[in-house]
């Protein structure tokens, strides 16, 4: 029943206020920070708990912990504590922050242990390399990157290569997650890894964020394997992607791909029916101003700059139309193709211009994607 009671309440710790340990270790000192952020829109009354336990090599225990009370307003990151100790790397720590709210219930939960034997043996890395190849097997038969994104961007510089992990939240929702970034050398095997990054960060609604970058030489015999895997607070993955150099492979796939279709074509030919054949080129991205005003041409900058950091790059036209109204007042209409997706009346502010262009923008996202789910659906008639 202890247990069950625990698997229950730790399925809404930081749901509405999340608990945050900020960690920077200089040589044998450590520096620790509690941070509380709220999630919600309401005002709350919350109380807090930094512990720190340390077990040194000859097993001798230490405790050392601070409490408080605090108010912490909507939409708000506030720093709770800060604590300073000595610390070497033959030492175990378990650091561990609790929030509760006025009624004494936990509601924030983080915890961080430093230099356990157990986190950092080569069982347990040879297990997160295994579940790595496990899911990267299986991607297909699951919900990846369906409200979290992971992409991995290259750069190529001669024999430098940069690879760039980054994140895109789909949802209305800010999530708190943990990516991996790991670059593997010829095999995904725990043996193999050659570089390897993971950090928690927090995401906000329809917003897409750099994670971190790793450089590597790389020649045209080597084959490196990299890999970048988005987790919840629960550790499941919800992203991932994953990309090969010089894999033999694929340079394999990719000949027997272009004979099927040489085949399919040649089959096509054949036939007694003509088939169509598509002319020109499909754009995609592409952003048309048709404003009157300077609020209209401002509009336009913002929804280009975020439809771009966004990376939506659609296949249909989008219009940033502005057209006269009531008045002297002035509608802007967002137009994908021939469909209008969402509209306003004009105001010289910026930010009201700013908070319509955060829904223009969910409203084309989504738009781009109803259109893409249906046409993967068979009609029947």
């Amino acid at each position: 029943m202890f247990l069950f009671t625990i698997g229950v309440y730790s399925q809404v710790y930081n749901m509405e206020v999340e608990a945050k340990l900020h960690i920077n270790q200089d040589n044998e000192h450590i520096t620790i920070k509690g941070i509380a952020i709220n999630k919600t829109k309401g005002n709350k009354n919350l109380s807090y708990k930094l512990s720190v336990f340390k077990t040194d090599q000859n097993n001798n225990k230490s405790k050392n912990q601070q409490s408080g009370s605090f108010d912490i307003s909507s939409d708000q990151q506030k720093d709770l504590s800060t604590l300073s100790i000595n610390f070497d790397k033959k030492s175990k720590l378990i650091i561990l922050l609790l929030v509760y709210d006025s009624d004494k219930i936990l509601i924030g939960k983080d915890r961080v242990v430093l230099h356990d034997e157990k986190q950092n043996s080569l069982e347990v890395r040879k297990d997160i390399a295994d579940k790595i190849n496990e899911f990267s097997v299986k991607v297909s038969e699951q919900s990846i990157n369906n409200e979290v994104e992971a992409k991995i961007q290259i750069d190529q510089q001669n024999d430098f290569t940069s690879i760039k992990g980054t994140a895109f939240n789909k949802t209305e929702i800010t999530k708190s997650l943990i990516y991996k970034l790991v670059v593997f050398n010829k095999e995904e095997d725990a043996n193999t890894i050659e570089d390897e990054k993971h950090e928690r960060f927090i995401l906000l609604a329809n917003q897409k964020v750099d994670l971190y970058s790793i450089t590597f030489n790389l020649n045209k015999a080597d084959k490196k394997i990299c890999v970048l895997l988005i987790y919840d607070l629960d550790h499941n993955i919800i992203g991932q992607d994953r990309i090969v150099f010089n894999d033999d492979s694929n340079d394999r796939l990719e000949k027997k791909k272009k004979r099927e279709q040489q085949l399919r074509q040649a089959q096509e030919n054949s036939k007694d029916v003509s088939v169509a054949v598509k002319d020109g080129l499909e754009l995609n991205g592409i952003v048309v101003e048709d404003t009157k005003t300077k609020p209209g041409r401002d509009f336009y900058k913002l929804f280009y700059a975020l439809y771009s950091q966004n990376n939506i790059n659609g296949n249909k036209v989008v219009t940033i139309k502005e057209i006269l109204a009531l008045g002297r007042n002035t509608k802007i209409e967002v137009i994908v193709g021939d469909d209008e997706v969402f509209s306003f009346f004009v105001r010289p502010s910026t930010e009201y211009l700013t908070k319509m262009n955060d829904y223009a923008i969910v409203r084309v996202y989504k738009h781009f994607k109803r259109q893409e789910k249906e046409s993967k659906t068979i009609k029947r008639y």
